[in-house]
C-alpha cells in the first residue's frame, strides 16, 4: 500500500479555523487601536502645552537678569499670559512655596492641562 501525499479535508478544515479566528483577533486588535489614535494626539497636545507653560516659567530667569525668579510669587494660581490652553483644554497653574532645609526659597509650579487630553508637569526653581 502506497502513501499519499497531501493533506486531509479535516488537517485543511482545522486550518481554515485556525486562520478564521487568528485573523478576526488582528482586525478586533486594529480596529480597536484605530480608535483610540485620537487619545494619543490629545494627550500629546497636553504634554506639549504643560512642557510650553513650564519652560515659561524658568525661562524668567534668563529674562529678568538679577531677579531670578523672585517676580513669581507664591502661593498663586494664576495662569500668565503665555500659557494658554487650545480649544478643548483647560490649563492650572499652581505655584507654592516650599522649603528645603529650612530654606524658604524655593517654588513648587505644577501645570495640569485637562480636557480632551491629559498631562501634569511639575518643576522646583529656587530663588537664586
Amino acid at each position: 500500500m502506497r502513501r499519499q501525499k497531501g493533506f486531509t479535508l479535516i488537517e485543511v478544515l482545522i486550518l481554515i479555523i485556525v486562520a478564521g479566528i487568528t485573523g478576526s483577533a488582528i482586525v478586533l486588535a486594529l480596529s480597536t487601536a484605530l480608535r483610540s489614535t485620537p487619545q494619543f494626539l490629545q494627550h500629546g497636545i497636553a504634554g506639549q502645552t504643560a512642557r510650553n507653560c513650564i519652560e515659561w516659567f524658568i525661562g524668567q530667569r534668563r529674562l529678568i537678569l538679577g531677579d531670578g525668579y523672585t517676580s513669581i510669587t507664591c502661593p498663586s494660581s494664576t495662569v500668565p499670559a503665555f500659557c494658554t490652553a487650545p480649544s478643548g483644554f483647560t490649563l492650572a497653574v499652581n505655584v507654592a512655596c516650599t522649603t528645603i532645609n529650612s530654606d524658604a526659597n524655593y517654588k513648587t509650579i505644577t501645570v495640569t492641562v485637562s480636557g480632551s487630553g491629559a498631562a501634569t508637569y511639575s518643576t522646583m526653581i529656587a530663588d537664586y
